[in-house]
């Protein structure tokens, strides 16, 4: 059974059923949560911010219902999304997908919450916009930040948001640009944004201390609403957390690139003759859509002269952007390169042919010129003269520039910009493994934070088990990011024995986290080709 609305004598079940079970009245409606009494935690799952979309149309807010009872003590539908991770989800009978899926989860902690208005940490999962659940158990359960903010005196409640991806969130083509309707799921956390800001102080929040948060797209969507209309941050949020993402990237490409993956989803549901071919799909049955809303990992978000008003470099050096204080980061192999590059032609032709990396021939070849095809100073990084050639022999050249265009560079750069600005910036490197390395997992790769920043110890859910220097780590992570949410300084976290975490602009310095001992380190690793990257418009 999902959130639903409730009849009259349901209500009373749900009493019957949690005496414990929390009540809350807002504009927004009457919502039934449920009580977690590990934590003495208040959860409400799957509150809708907004009403089921009309497809390929931005979603609108939720209508005030004061006087309606909601069942909130279960997540709702997720959106539909395409890939491993959705695919799991749905086979264990996690999760059911549908379009009715703008939802939205409230995690409180109930002595603190009732006591004083809590600042928000609002989570905005990754996926590459092509899949991602608020619902995932083992990944983004958020009861374990929330307690240790609670256990370090510095309380917040906690959010996670859904929001449409893949064709559902993202379609574009002539068709789309026409009607305006583009970067549908970013325009979704929009809404959702509206609606704390609106709602979240009937459950013990303040809405002027929001602090949004992303990993991978999840981050980059953090950074495009530090980018969104100039700038404009309408009050929503004071601040921001970026894991492996920025506000440059992933590529911004017009309709060139992306009619014809709109034409091949319009002949796939049977759209292709149409008059409206836009208005057409809108009309087709869920079911003969859905197995066609994705096509690789291509549908991301384009330029719109709004939301995402330019090239994000270009909002950066304009310093067309929200000045607030950031958190943000990298790991230190985010990876992105591609196997079977063993040329240089070979890497100049991958650098330039999906359009990814919005880089042209000239700008490949200079690229090339500033990473060496020598194994010391590749990615992985710290593993001296060892190769993989199995994987290209120039996979760890390749795998350097991925990762510094996709990650590395725009992070610094984002850094340096909003340092020009804001005292609060705070850098950082995650330098621990999230397991044990093998050939198919080398170096700290992408999402290897994850496990540590939630903190999930249950042994069937997570990778951290029941190993005390990954859960140390986990709390000290899991309190900076909370503290941070607080009062804007991660270096109230409470643990003894860790260095300070500078301000950006002071030092031009990153965090480093690792299991055996956290450290600072200078922000100057391959200083002459993030330059390069960051000189690129993209």
């Amino acid at each position: 059974m999902r959130s639903s609305l409730l009849p009259a004598a349901a209500i009373f079940a749900i009493s019957a059923a949690y005496s414990q079970a929390p009540i809350v009245h807002s504009k927004a409606g009457i919502f039934h949560g449920r009580h977690l009494p590990t934590f003495d935690q208040d959860v409400f799952l799957g509150i809708k911010y907004a009403p089921k979309p009309e497809r390929f149309t931005p979603a609108k807010l939720k209508e005030d219902a004061p006087y309606t009872h909601f069942n909130a003590s279960q997540y709702g539908v997720d959106c539909t999304g395409y890939g491993s991770d959705t695919n799991t989800l749905v086979s264990q009978g996690l999760t059911i997908l549908g379009e009715d899926c703008l939802h939205l989860n409230i995690i409180r902690p109930r002595e603190k919450a009732t006591n004083e208005a809590l600042p928000i940490l609002l989570w905005i999962y990754g996926g590459g916009w092509q899949q991602g659940a608020t619902s995932d158990p083992s990944r983004y359960n958020l009861s374990y930040i929330v307690d240790q903010s609670v256990q370090n005196n510095k309380p917040v409640i906690g959010i996670s948001i859904n929001y449409r991806m893949a064709a559902f969130g993202f379609l574009y083509g002539e068709e789309v640009k026409a009607t305006g309707n583009q970067n549908l799921g970013l325009r979704d956390q929009r809404t959702a944004l509206k609606w704390v800001n609106k709602h979240i102080s009937a459950f013990g929040g303040d809405p002027t201390k929001v602090t949004i948060w992303g990993e991978s797209a999840g981050a980059y969507s953090v950074g495009d609403h530090i980018n969104a209309y100039d700038g404009k941050a309408e009050g929503l949020f004071r601040a921001a957390i970026l894991e492996s993402g920025g506000a440059v990237g992933p590529p911004l490409n017009g309709t060139d690139w992306y009619q014809h993956m709109y034409d091949n989803l319009t002949e796939s549901v049977g759209c292709g003759g149409a008059n409206d071919t836009l208005q057409c799909m809108r009309e087709v049955p869920y079911e003969t859509i859905a197995p066609y809303g994705s096509v690789g990992l291509e549908w991301f978000h384009v330029i719109d002269g709004s939301f995402v008003p330019r090239y994000g470099q270009e909002s950066l050096v304009q310093s067309k952007f929200a000045k607030i204080p950031i958190i943000l980061g990298t790991n230190t192999d985010e990876g992105f390169g591609v196997n079977g590059v063993n040329t240089d032609k070979q890497a100049i032709e991958q650098l330039t042919y999906s359009k990814r990396w919005n880089v042209n021939t000239e700008e490949a070849e200079k690229l090339l010129e500033l990473y060496p095809n020598d194994p010391t100073v590749g990615a992985p990084y710290g593993w001296g003269n060892r190769t993989w050639p199995q994987n290209g022999l120039q996979y760890k050249r390749y795998t350097s520039i991925a990762t510094d265009i996709t990650m590395f560079a725009p992070r610094r750069l984002l850094a340096e910009r909003m340092s020009d600005y804001v005292d609060k910036v705070y850098s950082y490197r995650w330098d621990a493994p999230k397991f044990n390395n093998t050939p198919a997992t080398i170096g700290v790769n992408h999402f290897s934070e994850i496990p540590f920043v939630f903190g999930n110890t249950e042994p069937t859910l997570t990778l951290l088990g029941d190993s005390a220097e990954n859960i140390a780590l986990s709390h000290l992570v899991g309190r900076m990011w909370a503290s941070f949410a607080y009062d804007l300084d991660p270096n109230g976290h409470g643990v003894e024995g860790i260095v300070d975490w500078p301000q950006y602009g002071e030092s031009t310095s990153n965090f480093v986290f690792r299991k055996d001992q956290s450290y600072v380190e200078k922000d100057d690793d391959r200083e002459e080709g993030v330059a390069y990257i960051n000189s690129i418009v993209r």
